[in-house]
C-alpha cells in the first residue's frame, strides 16, 4: 500500500532522520545517566540531569521549527 517513507518527500526524510537522532540521544543519555548514578555523587547526578534537560530543550525547539519550515 501507499505509506509515508523516507523518500516520500524531503520533509519526511528530515523528520525520520531527526527522530532517529533523537532516539539515539535518548538511548545514550539513559546509559550515561545510569553510569553517572552508579559512580558519581549527588553533584554528578545533578550535573547529568541538568545536561539531560538542556538537550531536551534543544529537541523541543528543533521539532516545531521543522514543522514551521515545512
Amino acid at each position: 500500500g501507499r505509506g509515508v517513507g523516507l523518500e516520500t518527500s524531503p520533509f519526511f526524510t528530515l523528520y525520520f532522520l531527526l527522530t532517529g537522532f533523537h532516539l539515539l540521544h535518548v538511548g545514550l543519555g539513559i546509559i550515561i545517566l545510569a553510569v553517572v548514578c552508579r559512580r558519581a555523587g549527588i553533584l554528578g547526578v545533578e550535573t547529568g540531569t541538568a545536561f539531560w534537560h538542556m538537550v531536551d530543550l534543544v529537541w523541543i525547539v528543533m521539532f516545531p521549527i521543522v514543522y514551521l519550515v515545512k
